[in-house]
């Protein structure tokens, strides 16, 4: 069996997160990874337009697992991509950690808008806005803002990770908060370097 059921997808996610240590920069690489992967399957459920969005998060994920036992935490991550010149380099552990952290915000800002009692379609379309568009081409914007006009209805949503209305709030309120909380230390990590945008193609995935 692989993943949770959909009926302990979201509040295994929050879990996942909340038990990380955000008190300090030194976040457990591993655990960070495992958390990450906890985010998965929500890309499955809000469209198609969103898989290569799966494929891209898992890649990076990737990296970051084969360098966990190497560099114990991510502050050791961002210092070695900083130190051998690859934090702005595209794949290495170090950009992939940044990236998965703008996916984190994504996700994070769906949640925040589904409370809000936004659609679903609507929830993402602003979400996305405020996240990934920021480092997206015009042209995968473009592609993404088409495929949204096929995402599935709110109440859909909720059904296929078997929530409801008050449960989905519930678990979405820790993720939120523990996402919050972990992007916003890990960022700092990265002060002084200028993150490139995304050279990401949707055609590359078909190559």
């Amino acid at each position: 069996m692989t993943g949770a059921s959909p009926d302990h997808w979201l509040p295994t996610m929050t879990q996942a997160f909340m038990a990380l240590d955000s008190s300090t920069h030194a976040i457990n690489t591993a655990e960070f990874a495992t958390a990450m992967e906890k985010v998965l399957p929500i890309f499955e459920k809000i469209g198609t337009v969103f898989l290569f969005a799966r494929h891209e998060m898992h890649t990076k994920i990737d990296t970051i697992k084969a360098v966990q036992a190497q560099m114990a935490s991510l502050d050791q991550v961002v210092a070695a991509g900083k130190q051998d010149g690859t934090i702005t380099q595209k794949n290495s552990p170090a950009r992939n950690v940044h990236r998965l952290l703008n996916t984190l915000n994504f996700i994070a800002a769906i949640f925040q808008n589904l409370a809000k009692g936004m659609a679903l379609k609507d929830a993402v379309s602003d979400a996305y806005d405020r996240t990934l568009a920021q480092i997206h081409a015009w042209v995968v914007r473009a592609g993404i803002k088409t495929g949204m006009m096929a995402l599935p209805t709110r109440e859909h949503f909720l059904a296929s990770i078997g929530e409801t209305e008050e449960s989905a709030r519930q678990h979405a309120e820790g993720f939120v908060d523990a996402a919050h909380k972990l992007v916003g230390l890990v960022e700092k990590l990265y002060e002084g370097v200028e993150m490139p945008r995304s050279d990401f193609s949707m055609s590359s995935l078909w190559k």
